[in-house]
């Protein structure tokens, strides 16, 4: 499932052709859901600014849908946040109930945007062997991102449990794609729809305040008073700090 940013589809010049690259993702067989118009953050504005967003950020997506006979369903929140308060996040809650959506949460998430960016910035400079030291980190990070998330997954419910990745369209998962997948299939993964995995009971609890954002592992230990064992912490996937160190400008 594609999460888009309907920003990213309105740059002047280039919407039509834009759009015509998010109905070749709905006719190879992807869904797409909104991710908000412009990626605020439901923890950092007021609620109305918030759903205003997500409004702005169905527009052309839900017309692409309805004319193939599909309908919107899916909502991610950016930055994983979804209300600085309960109170907020009981709107934000009911607000997408009425207009029909679904929120997809998220257990595994290995910073993929941090690798990338810094790989990108170093193609740029020329620096060819440390962007490639910076791709082959990222794909052992995919095992340290399972792996963190199998063990909560464990302590949580005694079980795996259906995982759900966050990636994202970037220039490093353009060219480590299939590496990654490789990597998580040999973790004994296949890969099935949103909708497949959502039917794993470790999803069914009420989406409840937990805090103003995080993972649906960290949010359901927030709600069953569960703290991660100490291994457990320690086994959380960190970007390593040469990477973090490289200069951060363009």
């Amino acid at each position: 499932t594609i999460f888009i940013n309907e920003r990213q589809l309105n740059v002047p010049g280039q919407r039509d052709a834009r759009a015509a690259v998010v109905e070749q993702w709905l006719d190879a067989g992807f869904e797409v859901g909104n991710h908000a118009y412009s990626h605020k953050s439901a923890s950092n504005v007021p609620v109305d600014e918030f759903t205003d967003d997500v409004v702005k950020g169905e527009v052309i997506t839900r017309a692409l849908l309805e004319q193939r006979g599909q309908q919107l369903l899916w909502l991610r929140y950016p930055y994983l946040h979804s209300g600085a308060t309960a109170e907020a996040h009981q709107a934000i809650v009911d607000f997408l109930e009425k207009r029909k959506y679904r929120h997809a949460p998220v257990t595994v998430d290995y910073a993929d945007y941090t690798f990338a960016g810094a790989y990108t910035r170093e193609l740029r400079r020329g620096n060819i062997e440390v962007a490639e030291r910076i791709k082959e980190a990222y794909l052992d990070q995919v095992d340290v991102g399972f792996n963190y998330a199998e063990r909560y997954s464990m302590e949580l419910y005694g079980r795996e449990i259906a995982q759900i990745l966050l990636i994202h369209c970037n220039e490093l998962n353009s060219v480590s794609l299939r590496d990654s997948i490789a990597r998580i299939r040999k973790r004994g993964y296949t890969f099935i729809s949103l909708e497949e995995a959502m039917r794993d009971e470790a999803y069914a609890r009420p989406d409840t305040f937990a805090g103003p954002g995080g993972s649906w592992l960290s949010r359901t230990a927030t709600v069953m008073g569960k703290k991660p064992t100490p291994e457990t912490i320690a086994a959380r996937p960190v970007v390593p700090k040469w990477i973090t160190d490289l200069p951060n400008q363009p």
